[in-house]
């Protein structure tokens, strides 16, 4: 009885976006999927704050780019309200200068908008079940954003070996795919406990105290190591 229940759950998004065709789009594209349920359109950073106050939502998807505010300004104010939601940024341009500044606010992500509609639904499980997310187009800015030092605190390979134990890159690697804690101990046939605890330790030797941070750092790793 409680198996099936849990089949029934549905995750609630919210989609914060001025762009009508595209949030109606959207909306469309996810009434296929049983396991997401849209519960409402914002056009604005006052309609996202007023359904946010009236409304339950697990996860919004929030444009970077909105008519009376820039979307990383309203993270705070809808944390502030919910703070369990989880948050997807949706951006139509590079997103440099915008993801550390959105991260250590609490984005949970990042989604290109011209994303597939499978990566959008992959990207809001993932967040929803605690993982952290980059639509797969981004990479290669955020190399860029990278290059360009968007980050405070650098990360070579040779630190890497000397403060990452060979476990602990694996988890790495796998938190930089996006995949959450129990995927991971799936993957590497381990407690979850385990993989938190692991987590618990990568954090701080990578000089950064939130998830997305991590993935952020991990980019400027040398690949040959992993």
């Amino acid at each position: 009885m409680s198996d099936s229940s849990e089949e029934l759950v549905r995750i609630e998004v919210l989609v914060v976006d001025d762009h009508t065709l595209f949030a109606e789009g959207t909306v469309a594209l996810l009434t296929f999927e049983p396991r997401i349920l849209v519960v409402g359109i914002a056009k604005n950073g006052i309609e996202c704050m007023s359904f946010i106050r009236k409304t339950k939502c697990d996860v919004v998807l929030l444009d970077i780019s909105l008519p009376d505010t820039c979307g990383t300004d309203l993270i705070n104010k809808i944390k502030e309200v919910l703070p369990e939601v989880k948050i997807l940024m949706l951006t139509g341009q590079n997103p440099k200068g915008y993801v550390t500044k959105s991260i250590s606010k609490g984005a949970n992500g990042f989604l290109l908008k011209d994303c597939s509609v499978h990566e959008m639904i992959q990207g809001i499980l993932r967040v929803y079940h605690g993982g952290a997310y980059f639509s797969q187009g981004l990479d290669a800015l955020l190399h860029a954003a990278n290059n360009s030092n968007i980050l405070e605190i650098p990360v070579n390979s040779e630190m890497v070996r000397q403060r990452l134990t060979p476990k602990e890159i694996k988890i790495m690697e796998l938190v930089s795919r996006g995949l959450h804690n129990k995927e991971i101990a799936t993957t590497l046939d381990i407690n979850v406990r385990t993989v938190e605890f692991h987590v618990s330790n990568i954090l701080p030797k990578l000089g950064v105290s939130k998830r997305l941070e991590a993935v952020l750092q991990w980019a400027n790793v040398d690949k040959a190591i992993l």
